[in-house]
C-alpha cells in the first residue's frame, strides 16, 4: 500500500513536507500535524489545498513550524 506525500505550494512550485504520511489531526481550523509511518509529526499552519488520492498526493498552502 502507498500512503501519501505533503507539498506545500507556492507560487506554482511544490516543495516535499513530508513522505509516508499515516494521519492528519487538526489543532485548530488553520493548524494542524502531520504524521508519517515512523510517528515523525510536522506541525503545518495553513490549509489543504487538495488531496490526490489516486496519486498519493496531498497540496498544502502556509508553512511548516517544525
Amino acid at each position: 500500500m502507498c500512503s501519501p506525500k505533503a507539498f506545500i505550494v507556492k507560487d506554482h512550485e511544490k516543495t516535499l513536507v513530508m513522505e509516508d504520511i499515516q494521519s492528519i489531526i487538526w489543532e485548530s481550523p488553520t493548524r494542524f500535524v502531520l504524521t508519517d509511518i515512523t510517528g515523525k509529526t510536522r506541525s503545518v499552519e495553513g490549509r489543504i489545498l487538495s488531496m490526490d488520492l489516486i496519486n498519493h498526493q496531498i497540496f498544502l498552502e502556509g508553512h511548516v513550524s517544525n
